[in-house]
């Protein structure tokens, strides 16, 4: 058995057609991939979440239990006067520890209490916790949390306390 090797000039320009080709795709592709974002996307993203230093609330859920992670079990906004209620605030980031308050009141403006919490939010998700809970029983009537980040209110959730 015999091998022919094909040295023809028309063999040998093909490869080196296909080998430059192939070269200047793998240069292509690098060069994309390494090209950096505009500065107005990044500029965009800080203009939104300036007023809390990075940190952004997400969601305030309210329930009566919490998982292991601080975040509830079952969402509720009704509550008995016997119930713990939980909120769990949902914070985005990143941002350097930040201030969160919850600021519990009834329907009247009277402030019940209010609770700090000093959040490090990473790159992803991040719950923290507050709870209301009264020994005697908080009085039938609408409510409401307010959630603060560095002072400034960012949200807030209305729930009720009914005799069941």
């Amino acid at each position: 058995m015999s091998f022919s090797i094909d040295t023809s000039s028309s063999h040998r320009r093909t490869r080196s057609f296909l080998a430059i080709s192939i070269a200047t795709a793998l240069l292509a592709t690098a060069l994309i991939s390494c090209t950096k974002k505009s500065p107005e996307a990044d500029t965009t993203k800080q203009s939104t979440m300036t007023t809390t230093h990075g940190v952004k609330v997400t969601r305030i859920d309210l329930g009566r239990e919490l998982t292991s992670d601080r975040r509830v079990v079952s969402w509720n906004n009704s509550f008995a006067p016997g119930d713990t209620v939980f909120a769990a605030v949902v914070l985005t980031g990143p941002g350097a520890p930040t201030q969160v308050i919850a600021r519990w009141s009834s329907a009247d403006g009277q402030v019940l209490g209010e609770t700090t919490e000093t959040v490090a939010v990473g790159e992803g998700e991040t719950a923290t916790m507050f709870h209301l809970v009264e020994p005697t029983g908080i009085p039938q009537g609408s409510y409401k949390v307010e959630i603060l980040v560095d002072g400034q209110v960012v949200g807030s959730k209305d729930f009720t306390i009914t005799a069941r």
